[in-house]
């Protein structure tokens, strides 16, 4: 396995980046990993975050109802006042996310169930192909690249994870990308259905949800709207590797800086209820995971 693996490696070049954290949307990587970012960044890496979906139709194409969302000129200010505080570059490359795709949204007041539904086959992800190209060509000028495990099942977490686990497959990059738990991670009902991060569960009275039943019941929802294939379905390989957590710590000062950056997604916190609520979200996540957690994976060895 060891032999096959390196015969596919992408060739080292000069590494001009210690660290990227592949985002799906614009607010993703500092919810999941704001705290390790942010001490990356203390202890002098260069840290970027590289942002897949952040684009989407003319604003005046959206209904009034959804144009929070849709209005990246905004979301791309609160992107950067968000990493200015952590103090990282970031990176966008513009590709449609899931929302602004058919199906249409459904009308206003309706949970949009769609965006957690996966198509029949991994050859109908329509941006798969160039996210892989964008992490190919990372491989090449980063030294460590963190991907999202898709928790949650959102179509385009999962076509971002699916991408990078292609590449470490298919390159045996396992030293080299690791995976970070999406938000959706703190809930319980997505994370006991993710074929990894099941396997590291809280105790029940220590679930984040205790701390704001808001958000609690909104990832309920997620989960109960997750429908189609999952990771393991259109990779099965990727379910024998043996996958480890480690997760990294979150000091106090880290934990502040994280939140501090988290409240300037505005448009992103008012859909969890405000910054109360997300605050105390945070905080007890941290407390019953141990920090952030970070998952690597290697080949399974033979019995």
């Amino acid at each position: 396995m060891r032999g096959a693996s390196s015969r596919h490696r992408h060739p080292r070049r000069a590494l001009t980046i210690d660290v990227v954290v592949l985002s799906p949307h614009l607010d993703d990587a500092v919810l999941s990993l704001g705290g390790l970012i942010g001490r990356e960044v203390a202890a002098g890496r260069k840290v970027e975050v590289v942002s897949c979906f952040t684009a989407g139709p003319p604003l005046d194409e959206i209904s009034p109802d959804h144009r929070v969302f849709g209005d990246y000129t905004m979301r791309r200010s609160e992107d950067e006042r968000a990493l200015e505080i952590l103090g990282a570059s970031h990176r966008w490359l513009d590709l449609h996310e899931r929302i602004w795709r058919q199906p249409p949204l459904p009308p206003s007041g309706m949970f949009p169930t769609h965006v957690f539904r996966t198509p029949k086959r991994m050859e109908d992800f329509a941006e798969l192909r160039a996210i892989r190209a964008a992490i190919a060509e990372l491989l090449a000028s980063a030294a460590t690249i963190y991907a999202p495990l898709a928790i949650g099942h959102h179509v385009d977490h999962v076509e971002v994870a699916l991408a990078a686990l292609r590449e470490v497959l298919g390159r045996g990059a396992f030293d080299r990308i690791r995976f970070y738990e999406d938000p959706y991670g703190l809930g319980r009902a997505c994370r006991s259905q993710h074929f990894v991060a099941r396997r590291r569960m809280w105790r029940w009275f220590g679930a984040p949800a205790w701390a704001s039943p808001h958000v609690g019941v909104l990832l309920r929802m997620v989960a109960h709207a997750s429908k189609g294939p999952r990771i393991e379905n259109y990779l099965p390989e990727a379910d024998r590797l043996d996958w480890r957590c480690v997760p990294a710590p979150v000091a106090p000062v880290d934990e502040e800086r994280k939140l501090a950056a988290i409240e300037q997604y505005g448009s992103q916190v008012r859909a969890f209820g405000g910054m109360a609520r997300v605050r105390a979200f945070v905080r007890r996540g941290h407390a019953a995971l141990g920090g952030e957690p970070i998952w690597s994976c290697r080949p399974a060895s033979p019995r």
